[in-house]
């Protein structure tokens, strides 16, 4: 793996405890908050990893970041950068984040539906401060904390970002591989490295252990976002630090 590969280990948040949704389903959560607390977390993940990939997940839903003290209680403990998503809709929100040492803010539903918005965050905030998050749903781009499907095809959107916007790095998530440990979709990985190779991607979904990284690595993508690997054992602080 090379070594400018980025490590994102996830700390999903609702309600103030680390949870994994599977599939990004509500009502399919398992609630890690009785082994981990975020601050232990963040602790942890800040030995190994590039930086620490959060997202709010009551955020997403009511469409405003929710879960503040508990994201502010991860920075607080981490010594790497912190990105943060989930329920950013306006100026406010993304003022908010940054206030509490959010390194970078992840757009997702409004990057889809609110493409002013997504400019003036770029115009403000900047590149380096602003990724885009798609999340693939049956083929389409989802929404709201992926309890929506838009019509959108992934690959349309992302083109549009790339003509349209200053757009740096993109988070792809494969929503059906999501928390299932059954190993990224590499395919469709290798065909957006190969169709965008201006973007730094990063992959999220299904990633079951360091195999999986080293596979992802060497297709192009930039890094690699994991959570239920490593909350299940799948993946250790140790595996990166040998």
């Amino acid at each position: 793996m090379d070594s400018t590969f980025q490590i994102w280990p996830a700390i999903d948040i609702r309600a103030g405890k680390p949870v994994r949704l599977l599939k990004g389903d509500y009502a399919q959560e398992t609630n890690y908050g009785d082994q981990f607390s975020v601050e232990n977390l963040a602790k942890t993940f800040s030995t190994f990893a590039y930086g620490i990939h959060v997202v709010d997940l009551d955020g997403a839903k009511a469409g405003y970041p929710i879960n503040v003290a508990t994201i502010s209680q991860i920075i607080k403990n981490s010594s790497v950068p912190v990105e943060v998503g989930g329920g950013i809709r306006n100026i406010a929100d993304a003022e908010l984040l940054f206030s509490i040492g959010v390194s970078r803010i992840i757009l997702g539903t409004s990057a889809l539906q609110n493409p002013e918005f997504l400019t003036s965050c770029f115009h403000l905030f900047g590149s380096e401060k602003v990724v885009v998050g798609v999340d693939s749903k049956e083929g389409k781009v989802a929404t709201h904390g992926w309890e929506s499907v838009s019509h959108t095809p992934p690959e349309d959107f992302i083109e549009y970002l790339q003509q349209n916007h200053a757009l740096k790095t993109l988070i792809f998530t494969d929503i059906a591989t999501d928390g299932t440990l059954c190993g990224p979709p590499l395919e469709i990985f290798q065909k957006l490295c190969k169709k965008f190779p201006k973007i730094d991607i990063i992959a999220s979904g299904g990633v079951s252990g360091k195999k999986d990284m080293d596979e992802l690595a060497k297709i192009g993508v930039k890094g690699v976002i994991f959570g239920k690997a490593f909350y299940e054992n799948k993946i250790t602080a140790e595996d990166f630090l040998l």
